[in-house]
């Protein structure tokens, strides 16, 4: 019985890659995409490089960071990604990046809604290294993945290069940008995306009595296929511990699309950062959630 279905069919209609490309199977790294209330073109910290390589530049010293994905049952797509670095210097950091997502709950059936032959697997999963630095207000970074996605008897690998921008024109203001999933030295893959955004934080009135900061962020996904996500948020952080996010993300292409809201919390103590963002799920089935915990990154 397959009960994801129209997940299933997108992954069924997606071409074959070249070998110098993300299989289309890392599609499935875009329900992630979903759970961000920051713009991946502009996160930082270990983890953050998989959308944006120099979010891992100027790190001080070491710094791992684990996040774990989970849809709603009907969907049931699973995922973990983890990342490292650590600054050497002032101006260079390196780091490990590891992740996989799957689908589960996909059964082989004939004439009778009993399994006799097991799951379907479909995964997409990947290893690599980033490497980022600069100096001024400008940081940039690389990042090469090693991917590898099946679809039941189909095992497809390919390799990712991506680059990116970080900009601080002033103080509390960071613009950024990414190829994300892609490849510059070779076409456009059918899993590349181009990472486009800004935010700015500035301080406001104690808020409970506590200082506080409020963070307004803009970001923009755009895919070779015609499709495209926005995202508008808000982040209000409370004495440099406890941050609350809010934002929209509207996603569509080709003259429709929908609007679907997330919101995140996060404390920290410490080197140590907890958090969990709920997004609006895939295809409006429900939410999607990440929960995050890091340790040693900056504040």
């Amino acid at each position: 019985m397959l009960r994801n279905t129209v997940l299933w069919g997108a992954i069924l209609a997606a071409p074959f890659p070249l070998a110098a490309q993300a299989p289309p199977w890392a599609d499935l790294w875009r329900i992630a995409d979903g759970t961000l209330a920051q713009p991946g073109a502009v996160a930082d910290a270990p983890t953050g490089a998989f959308w944006n390589p120099a979010g891992l530049a100027g790190l001080p010293g070491a710094a791992v960071a684990v996040e774990a994905f989970q849809t709603p049952e009907v969907v049931n797509v699973r995922g973990v990604l983890m990342g490292a670095g650590v600054g050497l210097g002032s101006r260079v950091t390196l780091g490990l990046l590891a992740g996989r997502m799957s689908v589960g709950d996909l059964i082989r059936t004939t004439s009778s809604p009993v399994s006799v032959e097991g799951e379907i697997p479909v995964y997409s999963q990947f290893v690599g290294a980033v490497a980022a630095g600069g100096a001024g207000p400008l940081r940039a970074g690389v990042g090469v993945l090693l991917h590898d996605a099946r679809l039941d008897g189909l095992d497809e690998q390919g390799v990712t290069l991506d680059l990116g921008l970080r900009f601080t024109p002033l103080a509390g203001l960071v613009i950024g940008g990414a190829t994300h999933l892609g490849n510059p030295l070779v076409s456009a893959g059918p899993a590349t995306e181009y990472l486009l955004g800004a935010e700015y934080g500035f301080g406001i009135p104690p808020v409970l009595g506590l200082d506080a900061r409020l963070h307004g962020r803009y970001g923009a996904t755009i895919r070779d296929v015609g499709a495209s996500e926005h995202l508008g948020s808000l982040g209000l952080l409370l004495g440099r511990s406890l941050l609350i996010d809010a934002g929209v993300i509207w996603a569509g292409g080709y003259g429709s699309g929908a609007w679907q809201p997330v919101l995140g919390l996060s404390f920290r103590a410490g080197a140590y950062r907890v958090g969990i963002t709920r997004g609006n799920g895939a295809g409006g089935t429900g939410g999607a959630f990440r929960v995050t915990l890091a340790v040693g990154t900056p504040p």
